[in-house]
């Protein structure tokens, strides 16, 4: 139980490296991926240790490996609280560095003197009733429906690498299982060996012991035969 206690502590500080390593800017989907990981271990150890202390029989170990067990699950919770609000500030700051990608550098001087420095041409084209204003044209650029691709191709990509680190950390929970489950079967494999050798080891016994049984009888018989026969030897000269 004290190596369940060792293992969650350092699956702690490791959780809470991470954070600081995200929260310092690595917003990576490879330690996102791991953060995940590592929180899914967590509460795996978690699970682990509090079946352990259940079976405790001492009443004070139990009641200490109980108190553990509170702090971890309060680690636990301020350690998925952080992961949840530095993915949400990950994902701000990407649609802000995407928007300004888009949009590009504002340049409110250049907007006015464009708007003053038309040409006779334009503005003779603009009063024209069957003009085409340049916004409404079919053939020309609409930045809000670039900006709304994108952010929809944003949130798309984001969702997948929710699901990839869901599938990863999945993916480490069933390998851990295989592993607990290989160890046991280990085990049992190990026990039926024994138990073959010792049913082994019965029936050698018991035919030693059906053996000498008969032996026994045979040496009975034959002294209850030479006994008698002396004794009719005793009787028959000296009677």
């Amino acid at each position: 139980m004290n190596s369940l206690y060792t293992l969650g502590v350092r699956q702690t500080s490791s959780i809470q490296a991470d954070l600081d390593k995200m929260n310092g800017g690595d917003f990576s989907a490879a330690l996102q991926g791991q953060i995940s990981a590592s929180l899914a271990a967590l509460n795996r150890t978690i699970d682990d240790y509090d079946s352990m202390a259940k079976r405790e029989m001492i009443k004070a170990k139990q009641e200490k490996a109980y108190t553990r067990i509170q702090k971890f699950r309060s680690d636990y919770s301020e350690l998925r609280s952080q992961f949840e609000d530095a993915k949400r500030s990950a994902s701000q700051a990407r649609q802000s560095a995407q928007r300004s990608e888009l949009l590009g550098p504002e340049n409110p001087g250049g907007v006015t003197r464009q708007r003053f420095a038309q040409s006779p041409t334009t503005a003779a084209h603009s009063e024209s009733p069957f003009a085409i204003p340049p916004s409404s044209s079919p053939f020309g650029p609409n930045p809000s429906l670039r900006q709304n691709h994108a952010l929809n191709e944003h949130t798309f990509l984001q969702n997948t690498e929710t699901q990839l680190d869901s599938f990863i950390a999945q993916g480490r929970e069933v390998l851990d299982n295989l592993v607990d489950q290989r160890n046991i079967l280990k085990g049992t494999q190990k026990r039926l060996l024994d138990a073959a050798n010792t049913i082994g080891l019965s029936r050698d016994v018991i035919g030693w012991i059906e053996r000498r049984s008969k032996e026994d009888t045979v040496i009975f018989c034959v002294g209850a035969v030479f006994t008698f026969f002396c004794f009719w030897l005793i009787w028959h000269y000296l009677g």
